[in-house]
């Protein structure tokens, strides 16, 4: 009791009257029938006292007891103390926000990789760039933990891949990564940590960019300690190149070694670790046990901008004080709690005009959702999780699927995947699910009872899809390709030599060939196939085929390479993105 007194005295003392306000300020209209109440009281006393003046007064003393006159006043004064003391509380009085806990967030890890000219140099063997393609390998390998994302830079800085767990695809990926496929030549760091800003701008948790080169020059290093020191990320550089250096391929008199003495200013920054290339795999083995022991961060306390907290219940220990007297003999008063009662009360639920006055939002939306009103529930509640649900047992996949997004926890990424299967987005809930499995091994066997049941659900998608397909071609190819057969203008059809028309050699001139007729298609055959001689394009506007199915389409199997592909996607960034960019100051 004694610390209850002193909380109380020590919150009353620091509150913010600025800020004072109800969060339900209606509920201070009960003090109208409060005050109803105590006239009646007031009334019912006064004619109690009449009946004094009806007897006559040698028998009074014997029909009425005596009595102080605080047996009146008090019970009273009471009652009016404790129902304030409850209607204030219902009220809401508060003067603060809430402060929001502090979340655990997962931490990411950016490998950079440099893919200038000067990483050709040979003084690694194989050269620089292979080298520092096994040090990927070699980084995932050791399992760091964190979600990893790729970026490869030259004159130009491009996203490889995003932040992802599955490791598997980021070494597939890396392997392709040479020079060749860079628009722009150079080292251009600016670009890059442009690039990696807006990669990064989404990750709230200190993550840490791997910086894979052969040389930093006083200038960048004096942009990568700028970048670091006005980021909240860490930075891990490893140096791939030896002391001695050696020269540039097409450049044999640049020498391409890093100076240590830009090193040792920059291994100053307490943000920043500088790691020198090992035979081993000791050097980024390294890199991933720092990056897993800063895995989780937890943010700081805010001040939520919407809820305010609600310091109503202070009232509540004064006011059931209070009512403990209701009981004691005399106090004839409690028919006025059990009609105030019955006036406040009567109207309290969901129906009612104010539900907000009785239940919290998540509690109103969870009484929906028991009621099998989920879009209602849904909109009724403030929880992000809960809305979640809601929206997914109502059939709103997509809102579903994005509040689970909001969860970077495994029970958030299970749940994401079972919404986008829904969705058919099969490829997408497959890597939710295997998040969820890196987040959280103990949901193995759940998830592989949902991706099994996602395959299946695929598999049948595509065997529609294929059979679809097919049944389109067949109902529309064959009669075209017969039809083709029939007509008479088909280029494809051979015509054979008449009688009339003169037969063509090798050696005939341009002006003895027919002018009219059909030429004479030639056969050549070889060990390959037989082609013919296609009649050429008459004069005019070709027919529109535009409604036709193209049943003589030949596809081609595209390249099993990305480097390819990384490539011709390289090129068009280049031209969207930095037509106006400043190159470097050297080629290489």
């Amino acid at each position: 009791m004694e610390t209850y007194w002193h909380d109380l005295k020590n919150i009353i003392t620091h509150i913010d009257w600025k800020e004072f306000h109800f969060l339900r300020f209606r509920a201070l209209y009960l003090f109208v029938p409060l005050s109803v109440i105590v006239l009646l009281l007031i009334v019912s006393n006064h004619e109690r006292r009449k009946w004094k003046t009806m007897v006559a007064s040698p028998l009074r003393q014997y029909m009425f007891s005596k009595g102080s006159h605080w047996a009146i006043i008090m019970p009273m004064l009471l009652f009016i103390i404790g129902v304030s003391c409850m209607i204030i509380g219902l009220a809401g009085p508060t003067w603060k926000k809430k402060e929001i806990p502090g979340q655990k967030i997962q931490a990411v890890v950016l490998i950079a990789l440099d893919l200038s000219r000067s990483m050709m140099v040979k003084d690694v063997d194989p050269n620089r760039i292979e080298r520092a393609k096994f040090k990927i390998i070699d980084f995932l390998d050791a399992n760091p933990r964190a979600r990893a994302g790729l970026v490869a830079f030259a004159g130009t800085a491009h996203p490889v891949l995003p932040f992802t767990g599955d490791y598997k695809i980021i070494k597939f990926h890396s392997q392709s990564l040479s020079n060749k496929i860079m628009p722009v030549q150079g080292s251009n760091i600016p670009v890059l940590l442009r690039e990696v800003d807006t990669l990064m701008k989404h990750v709230t948790a200190p993550s840490t960019l791997l910086l894979m080169t052969d040389a930093i020059d006083t200038d960048d290093a004096a942009l990568l300690s700028n970048w670091v020191d006005k980021s909240i990320h860490r930075l891990e550089i490893l140096l791939v190149s030896t002391p001695n250096g050696a020269s540039i391929p097409g450049y044999p008199k640049v020498i391409s070694k890093q100076d240590p003495s830009v090193l040792q200013n920059l291994s100053q920054d307490t943000k920043i670790t500088i790691t020198n290339l090992t035979l081993d795999n000791s050097d980024v083995k390294g890199i991933a046990d720092r990056v897993s022991k800063k895995l989780y961060f937890e943010s700081e306390k805010k001040k939520d901008a919407k809820e305010w907290d609600d310091m109503g219940y202070l009232m509540l220990l004064p006011a059931l004080a209070i009512c403990l007297f209701w009981f004691r003999r005399g106090w004839t008063i409690q028919w006025c709690v059990l009609i105030f009662a019955t006036l406040s009360l009567s109207s309290c639920g969901l129906k009612s005009r104010n539900p907000d006055w009785w239940y919290t939002k998540d509690y109103q939306g969870q009484m929906l959702e028991n009621n099998g009103k989920y879009a209602e529930a849904a909109d009724r509640f403030e929880d992000d999780k809960y809305k979640a649900v809601a929206y997914y047992k109502a059939g709103n996949y997509e809102a579903a699927a994005d509040l689970f997004a909001l969860d970077s926890s495994a029970a958030g990424n299970y749940n994401r995947g079972l919404a986008l299967t829904r969705l058919g987005r099969y490829d997408a809930a497959e890597d939710a699910f295997k998040n969820a499995i890196n987040l959280d091994p103990s949901l193995k066997i759940q998830v592989a009872k949902s991706l099994e049941a996602t395959k299946n659900i695929k598999h049948k998608a595509d065997s529609i899809a294929r059979f679809d397909g097919q049944s389109v071609t067949n109902k529309f190819g064959d009669k075209q390709i017969a039809s083709k057969k029939k007509h008479k203008d088909d280029p494809l059809k051979e015509h054979k030599p008449q009688s009339e028309d003169e037969k063509l050699s090798a050696d005939t001139r341009v002006k003895n060939m027919p002018k009219f007729g059909d030429r004479t298609s030639d056969e050549v055959a070889s060990n390959i196939h037989i082609a013919k001689e296609s009649k050429s394009p008459g004069k005019g506007t070709p027919p529109d085929r535009s409604g036709q199915l193209p049943s003589n389409i030949l596809l081609r199997r595209a390249a099993a390479d990305p480097g390819e592909f990384l490539h011709k996607r390289f090129l068009l960034q280049e031209k969207l993105y930095y037509r106006n960019v400043k190159k470097s100051k050297t080629p290489w």
